[in-house]
């Protein structure tokens, strides 16, 4: 049974994880160019800085929500498909590394609002959403996959003794560059 659930959450790892939180995350702030609302959230009496922050907060609620659906959804097809031998260790530590690869994926996926921000549109993030899954299947099996970010959470959630230091660091890196560099865009940038 912990087989079968390995493998649906290894699923939503990275079809939901990166593609669908890559795909959430640029549709909110690339839509505000698209549908020139942009223009209305800067004329707020706001700060640029508060108003992307909050943006980042109700990305990292919705992602919250639908890990719960997607765990939600896994065990209730489990019960109608009625599995014997529900072992409860096997699965702590399964919702354990599903929780801290959520979390890789959602610092992964706030590099998105950076790229929507700066290409002023939906077509650029979505794009590279695709590309993210593309190299985590192409080089999550391969021994340099614990370097390349996109790779490192579904390395995590198979394996977590390949996870080193230096792949956290890089998930840190990506998430730095993309929350602050988004705040820099709003700020400096879309001044203009």
């Amino acid at each position: 049974m912990g087989r079968i659930f390995e493998k649906y959450f290894f699923m939503y790892s990275t079809v939901i994880g990166l593609m669908g939180f890559g795909i959430l995350s640029s549709w909110v702030f690339g839509r505000e160019y698209q549908d020139q609302t942009f223009k209305d959230l800067l004329s707020l009496p706001i700060s640029r800085t508060s108003l992307v922050c909050a943006k980042f907060f109700a990305l990292g609620l919705s992602f919250l929500g639908i890990t719960v659906l997607a765990i939600g959804g896994t065990f209730a097809m489990g019960l109608c498909l009625d599995f014997t031998n529900f072992d409860v260790l096997l699965t702590g530590t399964l919702l354990k590394r599903l929780g801290i690869v959520t979390l890789y994926n959602c610092s992964l996926s706030f590099l998105f609002p950076l790229i929507a921000s700066i290409t002023r549109g939906i077509l650029a993030p979505v794009s590279t959403s695709f590309v993210a899954i593309i190299i985590a299947a192409i080089f999550g099996s391969q021994p340099m996959g614990r370097y390349i970010p996109w790779t490192i959470s579904g390395i995590y959630l198979n394996n977590p003794q390949l996870i080193n230091w230096i792949s956290k660091l890089m998930i840190l890196a990506i998430l730095f560059i993309g929350v602050y560099g988004t705040i820099l865009w709003w700020n400096y940038v879309d001044q203009k």
